[in-house]
């Protein structure tokens, strides 16, 4: 018994010497690693540690900021090779945008992240090499390179064709293509600038399938041959567009799809048949006379076609036509149609009762064209409704200014000269629209004055009292701030030379005064300016520009209604000296 608890003593003892040995040797190890830790801490301070680099340059022991210099000039020389059957291409530096900063940051970590694998790897003297991070996407210059290349390689492929040619059915067999593989070469050239290789990019290409074979071609003629002698009618409304045989064998998939109809084709020409069907609610103009308003242009509403349900209809037809022996198909185009939002019904809700403004302007001494622009910028507003609470801006009313738009080059004043422009003339509606709707009692939300005084604005009023527009960067804008809509209307004589924008509406009782024009600081015309031009004959001259005071005006806008003030607003302008122009012809 005594030598049993003699074994089993000694055994625990033993146990107690091994866990004590254990300990021992585990702490060693800790205090190891503790005291490597701690001295590559204090070694590589601020500076990569040992086995660092960056796209396979070494950075170890040196700071950030030399890492950074050093990365940035391999950078800035690196060029990439790019060769296809033995031509090479070169991309010029800066070709990829890189970001040094981050990649230095990420590669600045190993040794600091506190993972015990860092250390080890410092013990072994393994290297690890941090790649380069890329900015996504191509600059411009690698774009430019790759199209370079493209058209050197690529072979477009050739489309089958089946045609229809007296009555007889053609089908030319398409060629296949070769293109570059751009998610490949991507790739690729990603890879190399990341690791600043040397090693050549091979062009990746890929073969674009466009030849049919016996079969494929065999079937595509019956389909084709199904369609002669047929037809496919589209409706909408009054509008009837009827396709032909030959315009529908176009419809005829040439792809490996096995699809019978190419649906791409067929939406892209319902979108361009919606171009030209689509069209915006026109709203009921209205004309206010005799004490009230009369309709003269009925409200018509608004149809937008359904692209996708018209192109499944076509579809549809052109399948039916080929599965059966009907000789043609009816389809209704499908639209979306939006109702005016002012009606001839809504007439007696608009609250249009009298008139509650008038402006005026003579433009005697105008040359042709300008009197056609403003004859054709006043007719754009006429008629115009506008509801409460809504702004009026002069531009968005006459719309795009161009000879595309109808409007002829007469004198505007552009950079500090007055030139030939499209749309010559639009001032003189603004300046009266401008008076009209301060004759109202509105608010003038955005009014700029003219560079000069120019005479036609003085015909019938002081200096200060115009509004020029120049689109997109000077308007004309004011708001309808009474209880009801009001209605504009233009009164144009180009035989007299007059024009008259009068606003009808609901009088809510406001009463809108101007004072009389202040005038002030007169300086003379700037001295007249002769400009040689080698285009004009010599001895011959053409005035281009005309002589005007300076002169600063202004005037106070004030409504009050019921002893309450709702606008006051002083409007000034100055305008500039202007100086005569005259080209001298020098061309002999």
């Amino acid at each position: 018994m005594k030598k049993i608890k003699n074994l089993v003593i000694h055994k625990i003892a033993k146990e107690q010497r091994f866990s004590h040995v254990f300990g021992f040797f585990l702490l060693g190890i800790l205090t190891g690693v503790a005291l490597l830790v701690g001295l590559a801490r204090i070694t590589w301070h601020t500076k990569f540690y040992p086995g660092v680099q960056i796209a396979s340059i070494p950075v170890a022991g040196l700071t950030r900021e030399q890492a950074k210099s050093l990365i940035t000039e391999k950078t800035d020389m690196y060029s990439a090779q790019l060769i296809f059957n033995g031509t090479a291409w070169y991309t010029t530096p800066q070709s990829v945008t890189y970001e040094i900063e981050s990649t230095i940051n990420e590669a600045y970590t190993y040794g600091r992240r506190m993972q015990i694998q860092d250390y080890l790897l410092l013990l072994t003297g393994n290297k690890t090499n941090y790649p380069l991070k890329l900015a996504m996407g191509k600059t411009d210059k690698l774009e430019q390179l790759i199209q370079d290349i493209a058209s050197s390689i690529e072979i477009s492929p050739i489309e089958p064709t089946v045609t229809l040619i007296k009555e007889k059915i053609v089908v030319n067999n398409g060629s296949d293509g070769t293109i570059i593989d751009s998610e490949k070469l991507d790739q690729s050239i990603r890879d190399n600038y990341s690791q600043l290789s040397d090693k050549p990019i091979e062009v990746p290409t890929k073969v674009v399938k466009r030849s049919m074979n016996n079969e494929e071609l065999s079937l595509l003629t019956k389909r084709a041959e199904s369609l002669v002698g047929k037809n496919l009618k589209l409706s909408l409304d009054d509008e009837k567009i009827q396709l032909s045989d030959k315009e529908l064998v176009a419809f005829l998939s040439t792809e490996e799809s096995g699809e019978k109809l190419d649906s791409a084709k067929i939406e892209e020409y319902v979108i361009g048949l919606s171009e030209s069907l689509n069209k915006e609610p026109q709203d009921a103009k209205f004309e206010f006379a005799d004490g009230k308003v009369n309709e003269f242009l009925p409200g018509k509403d608004g149809v937008e076609v359904s692209v996708q349900l018209t192109a499944d209809g076509v579809q549809q037809g052109i399948e039916k036509l080929m599965e059966t022996e009907n000789k043609g198909e009816n389809i209704e185009i499908a639209v979306t149609r939006t109702a005016p939002k002012v009606t001839t019904e809504k007439v007696n809700e608009l609250g249009i009762r009298e008139r509650i403004g008038r402006g005026e302007s003579y433009y005697a001494h105008s040359i042709p064209n300008r009197i056609y622009n403003v004859g054709l910028a006043s007719s754009r507003i006429n008629s115009a409704l506008v509801p409460p609470g809504e702004e009026v801006s002069f531009n968005k009313m006459v719309g795009e200014v161009s000879g595309e738009t109808g409007y002829r080059p007469a004198y505007i004043i552009s950079g500090g000269r007055t030139i030939l422009g499209d749309g010559g003339g639009l001032c003189q509606v603004s300046t009266t629209m401008f008076r009209a709707a301060m004759s109202a009692g509105l608010p003038i939300l955005e009014r700029w004055g003219h560079a000069y005084r120019v005479s036609y604005y003085e015909l019938n009023s002081k200096p200060g009292v115009d509004a020029t527009v120049i689109a997109p960067s000077k308007d004309f804008r004011f708001k309808n701030d009474t209880p009801g809509h009001i209605l504009i209307q233009t009164i144009n004589d180009p035989k007299a030379l007059h024009l008259v924008i009068e606003i009808y509406g609901t009088s809510d009782g406001r009463v809108a005064t101007t004072t009389e024009p202040k005038v002030w600081g007169i300086t003379p015309p700037l001295p007249t300016i002769y400009q040689d031009d080698p285009s004009m004959p010599a001895g011959t001259m053409k005035q281009v520009d005309w002589s005007a005071p300076g002169a600063k005006a202004s005037f106070d806008y004030k409504v009050m209604r019921n002893g309450e003030t709702l606008q006051e607003k002083t409007f000034s302008t100055t305008y500039r000296a202007w100086a005569s122009v005259f080209m001298k012809g020098t061309r002999i």
